[in-house]
């Protein structure tokens, strides 16, 4: 007969996840130990619970598996909420198991209702409060991480010292073929969406992050239709080194995505809730093109479609290409190329010293990243150039952290996490010297385990994105200065490589930093605070203002 935390160690150790990510406490300590010694797993000691969960959120990110952290009791899970938010926004599958007070200490200054505040966080969850729950809970764990939801379990610490039957793993079915009850004829539908699609004489396809499963028929169409492949942040990369591949649509795109939704005349939209943030091309117009959507998801109520296939990315792409089977590959110059030969990022001229510029930076960066990289982007105003400049060498190697729930101070556990994700492959983070003070503590962890990860900074001494909101609302831009500690020494005090830049020309200082092959490197590039890019006010009214309709 087992223990209740034992019934759980079992359970969750035959996920296939290897590690697992935490910070001890009273209520937990003994469930640790089981992780490593019962379980198997390697347990990673964390500085903060956010950091925790957020290394689990990287590992999942970068692994496709289970991401999985433990904290204690109370205060101890009410410092998980911005991470398993961002985890919920993300749909990463993250697993927290939580230590609880005892049920009958009702004096115990922790104790509160951790799974109510854990659901509003996370979206799922519960609290095992007998042994007979054990297995029913498991399996609604199992279900949820299995639709890319996270869930955090809690366990008493009187519960988990219980007896329970040792409980066998359920496993989800897969879902398969997804279409509404009352939806049209999936046949009928994909025939009416090609025939819209080969009459268009401006066709683009655009993939979000739900057709990462969708890259083969999708390219086919795009070679059938002589269309762009262009996707959304969330699924940067998924066509690199395709011919037809024409970056990221919305601002933090390189531009070339966004001026072939603004010509085209019809969208085939796969895998996305075109989001406004991400659609903005498609909003603005005042004749939008014809649109057609492919997507488990209801229909959005921001946009209107032509028509729409309720099904899975790679079977309503495959639906899609039987309706055009008749038609051949397209071999003409596809309609769009001179369209984005000049909307790339454009690189400011004349300087060569002083201040650096961040783009100047970053493109000296990107001509030194190899060619197949782990990129993980953070940062408010530094992420909007870092993504514009740096495009994913393939769709399950680059993530920017702070685009899923709008918050900085999560990127650097999320890389810390892919490091333990693809063991042997280095990590690159960009990120601002904001957001990495935020969660500083963890650049101890990463030396400490002496990960493989190469974090550059781009310190404009503050918050780069509220500076610029202020300015722009005649405040002063002063409440978003932030005279901080020299970072490079800090940095080196941890135990990392450091590398400092101040001026533009001391770049040459980055071949260094990235040729270094050990440890974690450290780059704090010192950028022109008053740099303002281009899209910084268009991105925050997306953020505070209504969803169009």
């Amino acid at each position: 007969m087992l223990k209740v935390r034992e019934a759980v160690v079992d359970s969750v150790s035959s996920s296939g996840s290897t590690t697992v990510f935490v910070l001890m406490g009273a209520a937990n300590q003994e469930l640790i130990c089981d992780l490593e010694q019962r379980g198997g797993l390697r347990v990673v000691h964390c500085r903060h619970e956010a950091g925790a969960v957020g290394m689990a959120d990287g590992y999942a990110r970068f692994s496709h598996h289970v991401g999985m952290a433990s904290v204690t009791s109370g205060p101890g899970v009410t410092n998980t909420a911005t991470s398993l938010a961002v985890a919920h926004a993300h749909r990463s599958p993250v697993l927290l198991l939580a230590g609880d007070t005892a049920q009958g200490d009702l004096s115990n200054p922790q104790r509160f209702d951790q799974d109510a505040f854990t659901q509003l966080c996370a979206g799922d969850g519960g609290r095992i409060t007998s042994p007979d729950q054990v297995s029913g809970m498991l399996h609604r764990a199992d279900s949820a991480l299995a639709a890319s939801r996270p869930f955090a379990l809690h366990l008493p610490t009187d519960v988990q010292e219980m007896t329970a039957r040792p409980s066998s793993r359920h496993t989800p079915e897969p879902t398969g073929h997804v279409t509404s009850d009352d939806a049209p004829d999936h046949d009928a539908m994909a025939a009416t969406a090609a025939s819209l699609l080969t009459a268009a004489d401006h066709p683009v396809i655009l993939a979000g992050r739900g057709a990462l499963n969708a890259r083969t028929p999708l390219v086919r169409l795009a070679q059938l239709l002589g269309a762009p492949l262009i996707t959304t942040l969330r699924a940067a990369g998924l066509f690199a080194g395709q011919s037809l591949e024409a970056g990221v649509a919305g601002p933090m795109g390189d531009g070339r995505g966004q001026r072939l939704l603004e010509e085209s005349d019809a969208v085939l939209a796969v895998g996305t809730s075109l989001h406004p943030l991400a659609a903005s091309a498609l909003l603005q117009r005042r004749v939008p093109p014809r649109l057609i959507r492919i997507d488990t998801a209801p229909s959005a109520d921001h946009l209107s479609y032509d028509a729409y296939l309720r099904t899975e990315a790679s079977l309503g792409a495959r639906s899609l290409e039987r309706a055009l089977t008749d038609r051949g590959l397209d071999e003409s110059v596809p309609w769009w190329r001179h369209l984005v030969g000049s909307t790339r990022v454009h690189l400011p001229t004349g300087r060569t010293g002083g201040v650096v510029h961040p783009l100047v930076a970053l493109d000296r960066l990107r001509n030194l990243l190899p060619e197949q990289r782990l990129l993980v982007i953070g940062g408010g105003h530094a992420a909007l150039s870092a993504c514009q400049m740096l495009p994913a060498s393939g769709p399950r190697d680059f993530t920017c952290v702070s685009t899923d729930f709008g918050a900085i101070g999560q990127a650097l556990p999320v890389a810390i996490g892919a490091c333990f994700a693809r063991p042997g492959q280095r990590v690159y983070h960009v990120t601002g010297d904001g957001e990495l003070m935020m969660a500083l503590a963890e650049l101890h962890t990463a030396v400490r385990y002496r990960l493989p990860l190469t974090i550059v900074v781009l310190n404009d001494h503050g918050f780069g994105q509220e500076r610029h909101n202020l300015h722009r609302a005649g405040r002063p831009g002063h409440h978003a200065d932030y005279t901080g500690p020299d970072l490079a020494t800090v940095a080196n005090a941890m135990g990392a490589s450091v590398y400092s830049i101040t001026r533009q020309d001391e770049l040459g200082i980055l071949s260094g930093a990235l040729g270094h092959e050990h440890g974690v490197v450290f780059v704090d590039i010192h950028i022109d605070s008053a740099y303002l890019n281009p899209v910084s006010a268009h991105v925050a009214t997306a953020i505070t203002l209504p969803r169009p309709i």
